[in-house]
């Protein structure tokens, strides 16, 4: 690197893991993303919150007791960090609550495209064929909504064409 060079902050793995965050819950149609902030634990989550980020705790949660704070409510504020300010920790944090909260879920999911290669950071594209194979069973098991969000927030590399079809009832 010269001298003069800076080096990029939009590259730092931390905004790279904050971006896709951002994309991947943008992805969730309306009435996915308010049917995920609904799954989300509250106490955990605004605990997490408090910890992490407090000026979006103190901003929007100071205050209130957790069983006052409504979904409605919830949702509001999640849009308007996430999409609006573009707070990337908050929709890292989101997506982690979802999957600790529908760890049955996550679990499945992670061990069947585990099953095609075991590093799935390395699997670059899951063919539709795979995807049935890892998509059928578990839509047996859980609610559809649930399965097309974990593939959507989780980065399962499947093709958006055959995520469309697929999930086409559920958005």
């Amino acid at each position: 690197m010269s001298e003069n060079s800076q080096p990029n902050p939009d590259a730092t793995p931390e905004r790279t893991d904050d971006k896709d965050a951002i994309d991947a819950l943008k992805e969730l149609s309306p009435k996915l993303f308010a049917r995920m902030t609904r799954r989300l634990p509250l106490r955990t989550f605004l605990a997490e919150l408090e910890r992490l980020d407090r000026a979006v705790f103190y901003r929007h949660f100071k205050g209130y007791r957790p069983a006052k704070i409504d979904a409605a409510h919830l949702e509001r504020v999640l849009r308007k960090e996430i999409f609006e300010i573009g707070n990337g920790l908050l929709a890292q944090l989101v997506i982690y609550n979802w999957d600790e909260a529908e760890y049955k879920l996550y679990g499945e999911l992670q061990k069947a495209v585990k099953a095609i290669n075991e590093d799935v950071e390395a699997i670059e594209k899951i063919s539709d064929e795979e995807g049935d194979g890892i998509l059928g069973p578990l839509d047996a098991i859980f609610d559809k909504r649930d399965v097309c969000i974990a593939t959507i927030i989780n980065g399962v590399r499947i093709s958006p064409e055959y995520r469309k079809a697929r999930f086409a009832d559920v958005n």
